[in-house]
């Protein structure tokens, strides 16, 4: 038996004693066999294995299939790990905005994100931001800079978590400006301007206003900020007036 083979059964020996959530294998490995759900981390850039099973992991966790007390299994390269997510930082980091927004808003808003940095919109690269809670103070703290798209529609044609209006909120991420999203979901406004200042923000070199005023209106508010970068389409999440995660569209 190849040594692949019996690190392959080895782990599916592991997953099943501790009752793993799922095992994580890297792209173009063998199949296992096992009634575990399989994950594959994408073989993306100059990444490390290290980093293609936290990537997996996050994505699986952002899309609903994880939870934050899960453990996976990872087979990596010659190694096997256990992982349990609640080690991880950006989790822990998003589930401590619970109390402010509902996991599954922030989980289906990253979704939306990820998608819109990795595909962008009709060919072309999309920069937008979501800011999520606190939805009184963000709308006392912003102005529209067109007509609201949003306004006067019913809560299941604005709500977020309905899979028949994703195609809706990607076509309005071309819009200048940004998106508001009550704690529960509901998008109140898109083509938002902020009125917040920047004074004392301090956000990674080369990023531009949006990024600012994002993480401004979270040090302002109790909301959380949800940004995707124009260039390249990185996924950031700001909270208190820090960023407390960066995601890569892989």
């Amino acid at each position: 038996m190849k040594v692949s083979a019996k690190i392959g059964k080895a782990a599916v020996k592991l997953a099943e004693e501790i009752n793993a959530a799922a095992i994580i294998v890297a792209e173009g490995k063998e199949k296992l066999e096992t009634n575990i759900p399989i994950l594959v981390a994408m073989q993306e850039g100059d990444l490390t294995r290290i980093d293609q099973m936290r990537d997996a992991v996050l994505y699986a966790y952002v899309d609903g299939k994880l939870k934050m007390n899960d453990t996976v299994v990872g087979v990596i390269g010659d190694m096997i790990i256990a992982y349990n997510l609640s080690e991880e930082p950006i989790i822990r980091s998003l589930n401590k905005s619970a109390d402010r927004v509902e996991p599954k808003v922030t989980q289906t808003i990253l979704d939306i994100a990820l998608e819109l940095g990795y595909e962008g919109r009709e060919g072309k690269s999309v920069g937008t931001a979501f800011i999520i809670g606190d939805s009184d103070e963000v709308l006392k703290r912003s102005h529209q800079i067109i007509l609201n798209p949003y306004e006067g529609h019913s809560a299941e044609e604005r709500d977020v978590t309905n899979l028949d209006n994703w195609e809706t909120i990607k076509g309005f991420a071309q819009l200048d400006g940004v998106f508001i999203v009550s704690e529960d979901g509901k998008i109140l406004a898109a083509g938002r301007y902020l009125d917040v200042s920047a004074r004392g923000i301090k956000v990674q070199k080369g990023l531009g206003g949006r990024h600012v005023a994002a993480a401004a209106i979270t040090r302002d508010t109790n909301a959380i900020a949800i940004t995707v970068s124009q260039s390249g389409g990185t996924v950031r999440i700001y909270k208190d007036g820090l960023q407390i995660a960066e995601i890569e569209p892989h």
